[in-house]
């Protein structure tokens, strides 16, 4: 068993840090986040306090390549390794194929979520086999300590109801109320403490399990950051394959790159024209939901009015649930906003299109975003009744682009 990673950090390099932390407080580094029981799929009856969310760069589904070369491990960071969009089927695998009996199986829904909210790649549960093979504690302690010790845990602690709990092996450790309590704490430390490292191989260098004279052969530095990588390419298998949604070409006399559909009911539009499903493939991360409201003529009062009709539906609209992830359809510029009441995030690509993603529930990014980068998590905010995702495609005039014709604007 491997030594958690407080084990060097709080007790060997960083004894100020965490004195300079809990003489500012936790808030000097956070900010308040919904509570962790309110999250979709998280196991567990209830809310177990805010979050305290890590300061800089929320995990993103990144677009580099891993092409196993030693290398590797300077290329990438604990907030993307590199492996594409992570999914809860992808770390319900590596739990599983590392440790069937892990108190983690079952809960690949909730580590993605506790990823992307404290700007972690998912995929790095991986370190919790060289921790407890897979288990919750370090050193075969016992209760739900995220494998970490008290000096590293405590100034997180009151977030997640965590005490000081055993002490083996010359090291107390934390003790949790849940395993889904130690999940939140140890994501919630490595995003704030570890948020500057420059790559891999540097979280590695500074973690340095060799430090601690129990881990009795441990691998070390670039060693211990190859054996993170070979765990998740070994076990994880590949991310979903998407669509990913190929730009056409405009027509030079009509600049149209496809013929105009005639224009129908919204109520009856039903089925996604040609590209469209590549594009939301990508902005559902490989998920599939139905259209509940296509682009055309509309009976709702409250849509505008368009085309020379009175109301009419702009975009389409996806009954995806409550707090699903998006994902940038294209590389754009984010901005998030509001209308209505509606959260919005609008992403202004360099071509002078802008996508906006309606009714959201939270708002991610803001900045420059790659494409498959999360942007937010689809809602039921402003003129809507019932959760989904209202997306549309706006030109540089200012006008609603069919939604044929999406595919021909992506750069």
């Amino acid at each position: 068993m491997k030594v958690a990673v407080g084990a060097l950090v709080a007790v060997l390099l960083v004894p100020l840090l965490l004195l300079a932390v809990a003489a500012a407080g936790v808030a000097a580094l956070a900010r308040t986040l919904d509570p962790l029981g309110h999250l979709p799929g998280l196991p567990g009856s209830g809310p177990l306090g805010p979050f305290v969310q890590a300061v800089g760069q929320v995990y993103y589904a990144g677009t580099a390549s891993l092409l196993g070369g030693d290398d590797a491990i300077t290329r990438i960071s604990i907030h993307d390794l590199g492996f594409g969009p992570s999914d809860a089927a992808r770390i319900e695998r590596l739990i599983a194929a590392i440790n069937p009996k892990s108190p983690l199986v079952g809960r690949g829904e909730a580590i993605l979520h506790l990823g992307q909210q404290f700007g972690v790649d998912p995929l790095l549960i991986a370190q919790w086999q060289l921790e407890s093979n897979m288990g919750t504690v370090g050193i075969n302690s016992p209760g739900n300590g995220g494998n970490m010790i008290w000096a590293a845990a405590k100034p997180y602690a009151e977030q997640y109801g965590c005490t000081p709990g055993a002490a083996t092996t010359g090291h107390q450790w934390a003790a949790c109320p849940s395993v889904a309590a130690g999940l939140g704490i140890w994501f919630n430390y490595v995003g704030v403490f570890y948020r500057q490292t420059a790559d891999l191989a540097d979280y590695a260098r500074i973690y340095d399990p060799c430090s601690d004279p129990g881990n009795v052969g441990a691998s070390c530095g670039d060693a211990y950051a190859r054996l993170l990588l070979n765990l998740i390419r070994q076990h994880a298998g590949p991310p979903v394959a998407p669509l990913v949604p190929v730009p056409g070409k405009p027509d030079p006399e009509t600049g149209d790159c496809v013929p105009r559909l005639p224009v129908m009911s919204a109520t009856e539009s039903l089925t996604p024209a040609a590209g469209v499903a590549a594009i939301m493939n990508v902005v559902f991360g490989g998920k599939s939901f139905p259209i509940t409201q296509g682009y055309g003529v509309s009976p709702l009062g409250g849509e505008p009015a368009f085309l020379g009709y009175k109301h009419f539906h702009t975009g389409i609209d996806w009954g995806a649930p409550l707090d699903t992830p998006l994902y940038a359809p294209a590389a754009a510029v984010a901005e998030p906003r509001t209308y209505g009441g509606a959260l919005i995030e609008s992403l202004h690509m360099a071509n002078g299109y802008t996508w906006n993603l309606l009714h959201l529930d939270k708002q991610i990014a803001h900045g420059v975003v790659e494409q498959g980068q999360l942007i937010g998590y689809s809602g039921n905010t402003g003129y809507s009744t019932g959760p989904h995702l209202h997306i549309e495609l706006v030109d540089s005039h200012g006008q609603w682009v069919p939604p044929e014709e999406w595919a021909c604007h992506l750069a």
